[in-house]
């Protein structure tokens, strides 16, 4: 039970970032933004599965950590 749980909150997980994208970038195409929505979907899905196993911070908290602690590896030379 729980894997299809898990599968379909993914799933409609990467749909609505998907639908957004295409909103916004409509010069792209659809594989592109197919691709892109799967990936940050996964990583919203695996960041929500961290917090909650792993992390003592607030949502909030942990959400305005996690943005910053990508941006600045992101950022790195």
């Amino acid at each position: 039970m729980a894997v299809n749980i898990e599968t379909i909150l993914k799933k409609e997980l990467e749909e609505i970032i998907f639908q957004s994208l295409l909103k916004k970038y409509q010069d792209q195409s659809d594989e592109k933004l197919r691709t892109i929505a799967t990936m940050l979907s996964w990583i919203i899905y695996g960041a929500s599965i961290d917090w909650k196993r792993n992390s003592n911070r607030s949502r909030e908290d942990y959400l305005e950590y996690a943005s910053l602690s990508i941006r600045q590896f992101l950022s790195m030379e």
